[in-house]
């Protein structure tokens, strides 16, 4: 309304200093100032209806906010409720838990008055039992439990023999820890051949580069090839000692390019050490492509081929693996051409025979091991079978089998071929038998199979099934206490009773 007003003032003062002005002005004026008042009372009017409109819908939201205010203070009210009657639940349920806490408390002091009354009734007992018998609780203890071992011996038996399983693989872990930190003590100097290679010097300055200054050389070449390095008087010779051939061989490739080439420091040891790495996969192919071409065989796969390559890394018994193996594999063929055989194959799973010794690894039986690996590369059913069943873990079901088992027993028990002698397995053999037949019981015994089968045969008037049982059990027991064996050995009791009758 004030700017209205002061519309109307300066209206109003326009025309006043007008008036001296003429008639007509004067109407032009008056018709214009009516026309304007006309347009102030029409502006007035919208004025007022927004104004009014406005204030309908303030009135309108002042209603709705009380109302939402009031719908949110019943919401509140009633969740307050349930809090309300939550917490009373709650509260009589702590009640209640806290009567039963006092209740097991009571029927715990109840039960241990109970027990001491029970003692107190048992040892009444003991008393009058132990007055009428006449014996202590100590014997009659000793009488219930020699009954019981007697009714319930093979029981018993099963139950002792399961924990002796079970107490022997825990023994046979822990030994198996204590012998890998002694054997680095124990070397000897007949395992030499077999754990130490020899690195010929061009100068007995090339020791001191390869100590390098305070040892870091020697210590970094150490570190990298996981061997031992013995730089000691002898003339122009260093030693790689290592039970891993293949480490040793590895280490001892790595300090031949070191010394051939002259610079050695640790960045440069390190990375011969890797060219040598890198190189192995494409030696050991080599050395299995030298074998087949040995025994005029076809190619087969590569894995295969890499894994016979390996076979120059492993001894057993002392005795080379690949020379064995090549030697298995030309007996094979002699025999099979003699009985009319499949000469091919049986050279063939002559060869591959203990490829399993490369697969195995702790604990496993290198038999197995190399049946799945040739099952694996999908080899013939003779090569696997042969695999598997040549120290007769399982069945041979093909005659090759038979020929590469007798091949392997050839060419290990050939004089020289292994570290024993034969004055030393004789002297075994011996042992082993006396070990048997000291067993009473035991009329003789037959060692076959180089100590991996044992037949003994019982007497049969003397000794029954179930004691001659127990008694193969205990030659399993002392072999395994005094003997050292290797592999698995077969034991078989046998006991046999023939009657004859002659009718005249």
């Amino acid at each position: 309304m004030d700017i209205i007003s002061i519309i109307i003032w300066l209206l109003l003062w326009a025309g006043a200093g007008r008036r001296g002005g003429k008639n007509t002005t004067e109407k032009n004026v008056q018709n214009k100032k009516d026309g304007l008042m006309w347009e102030i009372r029409k502006l007035e009017q919208e004025a007022r209806t927004i104004i009014s409109d406005a204030e309908k819908k303030s009135s309108h939201i002042v209603q709705k906010a009380e109302e939402i205010v009031t719908k949110s203070e019943k919401e509140a009210e009633h969740k307050q409720k349930k809090i309300d009657q939550y917490e009373e639940k709650l509260w009589q349920k702590e009640e209640k838990l806290e009567q039963r806490i006092e209740k097991l408390d009571q029927k715990k002091e109840e039960i241990l008055e109970k027990e001491k009354e029970l003692d107190a009734t048992l040892e009444k007992e003991k008393t009058i039992l132990s007055d009428l018998s006449g014996m202590s609780p100590e014997d009659a203890k000793k009488q219930l439990f020699e009954q019981i071992e007697t009714e319930n011996k093979e029981e018993i038996k099963r139950f002792v023999n399961k924990w002796k399983s079970i107490k022997e693989e825990e023994a046979k872990d822990e030994a198996a820890q204590i012998i890998a930190k002694v054997l680095p003590r124990v070397a000897q100097e007949w395992l030499n051949e077999h754990v130490v290679s020899l690195i010929d010097l061009p100068s007995e300055d090339m020791k001191g580069k390869i100590i390098g200054r305070e040892g870091r050389n020697i210590n970094a070449f150490e570190k990298a090839t996981g061997v031992e390095v013995t730089i000691d008087d002898t003339p122009m010779t260093i030693k790689i000692s290592s039970f891993d051939p293949e480490k040793r061989f590895v280490a001892k490739a790595t300090m031949d390019k070191l010394v051939k080439d002259g610079r050695i420091n640790p960045v440069f040891i390190e990375k011969m050490y890797e060219e040598v790495l890198k190189g192995m996969p494409e030696r050991f192919m080599k050395k299995g492509k030298e074998a087949l071409t040995i025994l005029n065989l076809p190619m087969m796969k590569p894995e295969v081929v890499e894994t016979i390559g390996k076979f120059f890394l492993r001894y057993s018994y002392g005795q080379n693996l690949r020379l064995h193996s090549i030697e298995v594999a030309k007996l094979s063929e002699l025999l099979a051409n003699e009985l009319w055989l499949n000469a091919d194959l049986a050279k063939k799973a002559g060869l591959l025979h203990d490829i399993g010794k490369i697969e195995s690894g702790n604990g496993e039986a290198h038999t197995r091991t190399g049946a799945e690996f040739l099952r694996k590369h999908k080899m013939h059913d003779v090569i696997v079978n042969t695999a598997e069943g040549h120290h007769f873990d399982v069945p041979m079901l093909y005659p090759e089998a038979f020929v590469v088992a007798a091949a392997d027993a050839i060419s290990a028990s050939r004089l020289w071929a292994r570290s024993d002698t034969k004055d030393i397995f004789i002297e075994r053999m011996g042992t082993l038998e006396n070990l048997i037949t000291s067993v009473d019981g035991v009329e003789k015994a037959y060692i076959m199979s180089a100590g991996r089968e044992i037949m003994a045969f019982f007497n049969p008037s003397t000794i029954d099934d179930k004691k001659m049982e127990e008694l193969t059990g205990e030659i399993w027991a002392k072999i395994e206490e005094q003997l050292d064996y290797p592999g698995t050995i077969r034991i078989v009791g046998i006991r046999e009773k023939k009657l004859t009758h002659f009718l005249r």
